[in-house]
């Protein structure tokens, strides 16, 4: 059951910017359960395929782009790509220290706060370009805020949002990168800690409980980028903030 609950966790703070990484640490600390990184990777397995799921047409888009040589298809694949290395190379090199950074609750806190104050100004940020139109150099900002999101309490989402828009994208097609750019990277953290992981019925039930509670947030948040309401998950971060100083 409480694996089940942390996958509920997984499933609705993966895809608002409020980090999930975080949220697990925090519910794992109240529910007396160890943060074992293998079994948060599994979880993301269950997002991972909650995006695949409701941005099916658009990975399918890309799919036959890529199969047809499509000129713009194959260079936003690359731009996806390249946005997905900084964040690859930091989960290859410096997993140890992001071990470490789960560990303690109140360097999380930190982290909570940091992504608030980002969030806080995030509604202020819009643009013109397309994912089309970005560069191969936006291309990276992008990767590089992704990167940074790594640390449990720093929303991916969040973070990529706002780089998206900081670079001049449309929030709409903000929300499709930021979440297209996701897959690699989740599916390839899911798959390496994945030969650490205890195949009960408890880690299926979570992995259902991400999928499902995945499908709902992801749709939501979509409504709320496009929207311009992401200021308001500033406020909600400050409870998890608290109680994240308060346990550590």
């Amino acid at each position: 059951m409480k694996e089940f609950l942390l996958g509920i966790v997984q499933g609705l703070t993966e895809f608002f910017p409020v980090s999930s990484s975080g949220h697990l640490a925090l519910f794992s600390k109240l529910m007396g359960l160890p943060s074992e990184l293998p079994f948060f990777a599994f979880l993301h397995l269950g997002t991972f395929l909650a995006v695949l799921i409701l941005l099916w047409n658009d990975v399918v888009g890309l799919v036959v782009g890529l199969f047809r040589w499509d000129k713009s298809t194959v260079e936003l694949i690359l731009k996806l790509i390249v946005s997905s290395i900084p964040a690859g190379l930091i989960g290859v090199f410096f997993q140890e220290q992001v071990n470490q950074a789960l560990s303690s609750q109140k360097l999380v806190g930190v982290f909570f706060l940091a992504t608030a104050a980002l969030l806080w100004i995030s509604d202020e940020f819009s643009g013109h370009k397309t994912m089309g139109q970005i560069t191969y150099v936006d291309a990276l900002v992008i990767g590089l805020f992704q990167a940074v999101a790594i640390l449990p309490g720093v929303s991916r989402s969040g973070l990529t949002l706002i780089g998206a828009l900081m670079i001049g994208m449309v929030r709409a097609d903000a929300f499709k990168y930021s979440f297209l750019m996701s897959l690699p990277v989740v599916l390839a953290a899911g798959l390496f800690e994945i030969k650490g992981v205890t195949f009960t019925a408890g880690a299926f039930a979570g992995f259902g409980g991400a999928l499902v509670a995945g499908l709902a947030s992801l749709a939501l948040m979509r409504y709320l980028t496009v929207s311009s309401h992401l200021k308001y998950f500033s406020i909600y971060l400050l409870i998890p903030a608290i109680v994240s100083f308060f346990v550590g």
